[in-house]
This record gives C-alpha cells, structure tokens and sequence, in this order.
C-alpha cells in the first residue's frame, strides 16, 4: 500500500464529480456566471484541470511552468461541457499514472511550487485536492442557481 492510496481514491471521487458536474452545465450557459467579476461556470471546472496538467504535473516532474497565465492560455481551455469533463478525467489519469510510475518514495521528494517554494510532493497533490474540492463547492452552488441539482457527493441530494 502507497502513502498516497488515500488521495489516489479521495481525489478520484472529486475529479469524477467535477467531470460529471461539467456534462450537466446546459450549453446555453457555460458562460454564465453570478456576477461580473465572477469565473465563467465553465471556466470554474475547466481551470481545475489546466491546473492539474500546467501547473502540478509540470512541478512535480520539475519542468518550468508558467503560471498563472497557463488558466489564460485559450488553446488550454475547453469550448463544451464535455470537453471540459474529459479534461478533468484525462488530466487526473495523466497525473495519477506519473505519481504510479515513480518510486514509493516519491511523495517526500520536495520540488519547487509556486512562488518558488519548496514543497513535497504528497503537500502539493493534498493542495491540489483541496483547491479542486473548494471548487466543487462552487460548481456545486453554480448548478444550484440554475435550477440544476449537481451530481450526488455524500448520498444527501435529493432530486428536484
């Protein structure tokens, strides 16, 4: 058993909620947003996975990363719900495989995150499940407003 097998199952059960939560966003509003300064729905899902493969992977494998304005890069950004989703699942494949295919000692590796300081890998993985949970959040309140009732997360949802 790897140190990151919780993570591995946790963060797997975020990424398909968020990737299920992009197939329900109704093409007329990936768009939408609750205020002007607001990320776009679309972009609030779709930024997790850039994330993922712009920013976490390229530090873990200690490759240059240029971030923040990866999220801006528009070749980066998904056009459909669908696509968004599949770059959720692909970008956490792609991810979890790297992680796999190194040695079980990985995780204590530091390597430079933003700003330039020194992290673990296991603090930078842990990071990026807490930034896409707070983001499922938000998707979650997005679908919400829209009359949409987002994919079940503890059983507790009840459809509209």
């Amino acid at each position: 058993m790897s140190v990151l097998d919780p993570y591995f199952i946790k963060h797997g059960k975020v990424i398909e909620g968020l990737a299920s939560a992009a197939e329900q966003i109704p093409e007329d509003k990936i768009m939408w947003k609750p205020y002007d300064k607001a990320i776009p729905w679309i972009r609030l899902i779709d930024h997790t996975s850039i994330a993922i493969r712009h920013l976490i992977i390229k530090a873990l494998k200690e490759e240059p990363f240029d971030f923040p304005a990866c999220f801006f890069d528009e070749s980066n950004q998904a056009k459909t719900p669908k696509e968004a989703a599949k770059a959720m699942r692909d970008s956490w494949e792609e991810l979890k495989s790297f992680i796999q295919s190194q040695p079980e000692d990985f995780y204590k590796k530091e390597v430079a995150f933003t700003k330039g300081r020194k992290m673990t890998v296991e603090q930078i993985v842990w990071f990026n499940y807490e930034h896409n949970v707070h983001h499922r959040g938000q998707a979650w309140i997005y679908a919400r407003m829209n009359g949409v009732t987002p994919p079940s997360i503890w059983g507790t949802e009840q459809p509209d």
